[in-house]
This record gives C-alpha cells, sequence and structure tokens, in this order.
C-alpha cells in the first residue's frame, strides 16, 4: 500500500501546479465526504457509530431469524 501511495505521490509531482492543485482540492472533497472524517471530530466512538448500520453481509445468523430459532426451541421442550 506504501509503494502505491508513494508512486501516486511522485506522479502528481510531476503534474503541472494548477493539475496539483485540482488533485489535492478533489482528496480534500473526498475527505471531507467520508463518515469518518465527518463524524470524529477527536472522538473514535462517534467515528464508529457513525458507520453502524453500513455494513451488509449475505450470512443469515442465528439473531436473524431470531424468532423461528426460539420457536423450535420451545417445541422440542418435552415440558
Amino acid at each position: 500500500m506504501a509503494n502505491q501511495a508513494q508512486r501516486i505521490i511522485e506522479r502528481a509531482r510531476r503534474l503541472p501546479a494548477r493539475e496539483r492543485r485540482r488533485v489535492v482540492s478533489a482528496l480534500e472533497a473526498s475527505l471531507a465526504k467520508s463518515p469518518t472524517s465527518t463524524a470524529l471530530g477527536g472522538d473514535p466512538t462517534r467515528g464508529l457509530l457513525a458507520l453502524a448500520g453500513t455494513a451488509h453481509a449475505d450470512v443469515v445468523d442465528v439473531s436473524t431469524d431470531k424468532y423461528a430459532h426460539l420457536a423450535a426451541a420451545y417445541a422440542d421442550d418435552d415440558a
């Protein structure tokens, strides 16, 4: 990753000044839109909370269908 970043920096250094300013401006704008950068404000917990609920997995687990699992567990009860 560091090598890739270094290559990008080297290529940016060869750009004319106007193009470099455009690159820097675009990078700063993309950072400003990042949920972690806007929500962090110096507090890592706020950044993590900003990301909460944004991930998705196709895996179904017990908590996804908890009522079906609870019904099965109670149905197996010999009481």
